[in-house]
């Protein structure tokens, strides 16, 4: 095991490379970087284990535009998507991605600051369909999301 200071060494180490060798600039660079340092700190993974690209469907044309994060579990491959909504903010919660229970279209279904937020979440049975939906449990997002189907009741569009 390593100490809190190798590890914080490491995590600025790989902020400032990360920056550097982004393929989206340095700006974008360094904002990925963050969040994948900020994501696997907030998961106790090494931030290897954390993917980060555009959200291409969420996109907007203002400073800090959305941004998925994947982390991938070490020992068993399985792996969960972040929703960073306004990756500008270090306070904001990342939003998990999960099947809508009526569209099944990825879409919040949880706000995650750290790891017990996501033992909470993962302790839950799965999101019901229909009528049995508690909106009071799910991100005040979920409703307005853009990833639900045209058709879904739950969707901006519907």
């Amino acid at each position: 095991m390593t100490s809190i200071a190798e590890r914080a060494h490491a995590a600025a180490v790989f902020l400032r490379y990360s920056t550097e060798l982004s393929l989206y600039g340095r700006h974008r660079g360094e904002q990925y970087a963050r969040i994948t340092v900020r994501l696997a700190a907030a998961l106790a993974l090494h931030p290897d284990q954390i993917t980060v690209t555009p959200d291409w469907l969420r996109r907007r044309t203002t400073p800090g535009e959305p941004v998925l994060a994947t982390a991938t579990c070490p020992d068993t491959g399985e792996q969960y998507v972040f929703l960073a909504r306004s990756p500008l903010y270090n306070d904001e919660a990342f939003e998990l991605l999960g099947p809508c229970p009526e569209c099944s279209a990825p879409v919040p279904v949880a706000e995650i600051r750290h790891l017990a937020d996501l033992g909470t979440h993962l302790a839950r049975p799965p999101l019901p369909r229909g009528d049995a939906l508690c909106l009071a449990t799910l991100p005040d997002t979920f409703p307005r999301d853009e990833g639900h189907a045209t058709a879904c009741p739950y969707g901006e569009t519907s």
